[in-house]
């Protein structure tokens, strides 16, 4: 399954960059995280392993995600392995400037580990919350 979102920021790719390459700024963002501790790495980068918290379905107890940076180009593309119970995500966050502002785009392929029944809920509980991601983002940076 494979899903695409872009919003555009009116902030700098850098300061853009700088705030989403760093995945402990992610419970800032993102509502259902609830903690992010980096493994590996002392730094964002392309060393970089992550142990996550998060709670994909509220009323229910969270669930660790790992994740792991595949590819780390700043700043204007980062690519993540991310794994849970439910599936497997290969997210790309893909940055361009667009006048004194930056595109930001993320494409997920995701490989559900859950029954196939479930995709289609799955699909539009996903798509929901990358567009609140998105706009939570948009209102911190341009805040």
């Amino acid at each position: 399954m494979d899903l695409e979102a872009t919003i555009m920021i009116d902030r700098p790719i850098q300061e853009v960059w700088d705030h989403i390459a760093d995945l402990r700024n992610d419970p800032a963002w993102c509502k259902k995280l609830e903690s992010v501790e980096q493994l590996s790495g002392d730094r964002p980068g392309p060393d970089a392993r992550y142990r996550v918290m998060h709670r994909p379905v509220p009323l229910r107890k969270p669930k660790e995600l790992m994740v792991t940076v595949e590819e780390y180009a700043p700043p204007s593309r980062m690519r993540l392995r991310e794994e849970d119970d439910d599936g497997l995500f290969d997210v790309t966050y893909e940055l361009e400037p667009l006048g004194n502002g930056t595109r930001l785009t993320q494409r997920d392929r995701i490989d559900w580990k859950i029954p196939r029944f479930q995709h289609p809920i799955a699909r539009r509980m996903v798509s929901r919350d990358i567009t609140k991601q998105f706009q939570a983002l948009k209102r911190r940076l341009e805040g």
